[in-house]
């Protein structure tokens, strides 16, 4: 199951038509939508969501300042700053990721493979 920031993005009208189809409530298919469920009942819901209706999968990512073009001791940076004070600073040749605390001091360090990692820290970052 999916963190709680996924969701599947469907019309109003395609959520009444969901509930009808699998004769559930609106709010059960709100569940399913935003995986606070799991079932298979679930599962078929999100599914037919995005196949026959339209759905798109969505994430939340927090906002923040973002700055990409920054070069430091040779290395080429993306930096954001949150609004509660926490930096996140990312090599674009590596990979290599550090969040910063208000004070400064490392909080985490990680290495990023795919864009879903980049997301799961951003939320952490703000979540400090």
């Amino acid at each position: 199951m999916r963190t709680t920031s996924s969701y599947i993005k469907v019309s109003s009208e395609a959520r009444a038509k969901l509930a009808r189809l699998f004769k559930v409530e609106e709010k059960t298919v709100y569940l399913a939508l935003t995986y606070r469920r799991d079932s298979e009942k679930m599962r078929k819901i999100r599914f037919t969501a995005v196949n026959s209706f339209g759905g798109v999968a969505m994430c939340h990512c927090p906002e923040c300042e973002t700055l990409h073009e920054i070069r430091e001791g040779g290395r080429q940076l993306m930096v954001q700053n949150f609004d509660n004070g926490v930096k996140l600073e990312i090599d674009k040749q590596t990979g290599a990721a550090v969040v910063y605390d208000r004070r400064g001091a490392v909080v985490m360090t990680h290495q990023i493979e795919k864009f879903p990692e980049l997301t799961e820290l951003q939320l952490f970052a703000e979540s400090l």
